[in-house]
């Protein structure tokens, strides 16, 4: 076995600061990718649930279709944040929407979504809200990422 000449261990203070740097990109680049991956879950489950509030009101949306044309009078914002919740698992509280982890703690937060129209009374709609991850350290959220969401979809004929 070689012995070592410097026993002070000098060394080692280089060697062991590059560890510390290089565990801190890795941390950083995992938190990153894990709030894209996030966010892109968010957002395909609000445009499944857009999609399913469009087939529950197909009724009114096909009769319109019939007329020739695309009107539809009003959205029930309720219904669909209702509905979102339910597909998520969200919890409701004030104008926020809440997601847990198993253990109870904050996942992320969204505002309530606003739905609306693209064009005044089409079938061409357009979902927003606000996405805050948290962004825990020692076990305290430190911060939160904002990130705008929104979400297009619209009924088009194939005729």
């Amino acid at each position: 076995m070689k012995m070592l000449k410097n026993k002070r261990g000098e060394g080692y203070i280089f060697p062991c600061l590059m560890i510390v740097v290089v565990c801190m990109i890795l941390s950083i680049l995992i938190f990153f990718a894990s709030s894209v991956s996030m966010v892109r879950i968010t957002e395909k489950n609000s445009r499944i649930v857009l999609d399913s509030y469009v087939m529950q009101n197909s009724i009114q949306i096909y009769n319109s279709i019939k007329q020739g044309n695309d009107y539809t009078q009003s959205l029930d914002r309720d219904s669909y944040i209702n509905a979102l919740c339910d597909f998520c698992t969200l919890e409701k509280s004030g104008s926020f929407l809440y997601a847990y982890n198993e253990d109870g703690s904050l996942k992320y937060q969204m505002t309530l979504p606003v739905i609306s129209f693209q064009k005044e009374n089409t079938l061409k709609i357009k979902l927003a809200y606000t996405l805050y991850v948290p962004i825990w350290f020692d076990g305290k959220i430190v911060r939160y990422a904002i990130i705008p969401v929104t979400i297009y979809s619209s009924f088009n004929e194939k005729f």
